[in-house]
């Protein structure tokens, strides 16, 4: 191994975008590289794989070439099964070995799981994700890790912003039909795209156009529909509230701190663009769980797997 390796690198990679950083042992960044997705349920293992390459090189030229790394913490969306987790190591040692750096200990984990691991320590506490996706993890403060939710936009990610976006469009299809009622969204989604009717947005989305980013943006369409008074758009906020509060409930049941003092932190565009979900779910989750501790400083992600990946020990350590 180079006599001077780099301390860390830590990915968050996700369905959106990809984050690779080069920190010392300080935690000071030396190097920042942005790439595509690299979820390979999203996008595929060739295309995952390529993003993370691709950020990885630009984090190690913005730090001043390549070198070897003490240890990499991969955070990385669409680990949601044991099958998952196999296909993720496999696309992750085979970007390290086409990049040709030697790592002396590597982490390959949910993006979630890290994030909250980095975030608590040996702390109780709740990671709540609702961006393009959603998911929480719980720890118990005392090694019990659960999770509720994650289970990708096909056939879950209540509450999400993809999950927003489908409420959004099915209402516009219903109110075409004359089965829903009449709704802002119309015009505020064709105007999105730049779609002239309402047929434009049908064969979109079952075109090759069609993107789970994108219909996860629309979260923030609704969210301005709801702001101008539109019914249909509130009670699609009001729904989604509904689904990240059961996501919550069930995590804290299942890990056992209904009745203890844990933390509470909240992740992902839907908190950052929808202030009326993030308002009505703090509300709610203070009713449930007086004992919560709800951090209002929240840091980027990359953060949070920054100190998951400096304080990470390995079995050789």
């Amino acid at each position: 191994m180079n006599k001077n390796p780099i301390k860390l690198l830590a990915v968050d990679g996700g369905g959106t975008k990809t984050l690779a950083v080069l920190v010392n042992e300080d935690g000071n960044v030396l190097g920042e590289g942005k790439a595509g997705a690299s979820n390979y349920q999203v996008v595929g293992v060739e295309a995952a794989k390529g993003a993370l390459i691709e950020a990885i090189l630009a984090a190690f030229h913005d730090a001043g070439g390549l070198v070897d790394v003490e240890k990499a913490v991969f955070a990385l969306a669409g680990i949601d099964t044991a099958k998952d987790e196999k296909v993720v190591e496999g696309v992750v040692q085979s970007a390290v070995n086409e990049l040709f750096i030697e790592i002396r200990s590597l982490v390959v984990e949910n993006d979630c799981l890290s994030a909250l691991l980095g975030a608590t320590q040996d702390k109780a506490g709740i990671l709540l994700i609702a961006g393009t996706g959603s998911i929480v993890y719980a720890h118990d403060g005392n090694k019990r890790i659960v999770r509720s939710g994650g289970w990708g936009h096909r056939v879950g990610d209540e509450g999400s912003g993809y999950w927003i976006g489908k409420q959004a469009i099915q209402s516009v299809l219903k109110m075409q039909d004359g089965r829903g009622e009449e709704t802002l969204l119309s015009r505020l989604i064709l105007d999105k795209f730049s779609f002239d009717k309402i047929d434009d947005l049908y064969n979109w989305t079952y075109s090759d156009s069609y993107s789970v980013d994108d219909v996860g943006a629309l979260a923030a369409v609704v969210d301005e529909a709801y702001r101008l008074g539109d019914a249909v758009s509130k009670r699609i906020l009001d729904y989604a509230v509904n689904e990240l509060i059961i996501l919550l409930k069930t995590a804290i049941v299942k890990v056992g701190t209904e009745h203890d003092d844990f933390e509470l932190i909240l992740q992902g565009g839907v908190f950052h663009y929808n202030a009326y979900i993030k308002e009505q779910v703090l509300e709610r989750i203070q009713q449930i769980t007086p004992n919560v501790k709800i951090i209002t400083t929240i840091e980027e992600p990359i953060s949070y797997i920054i100190k998951r990946g400096l304080n990470y020990r390995s079995s050789q350590e």
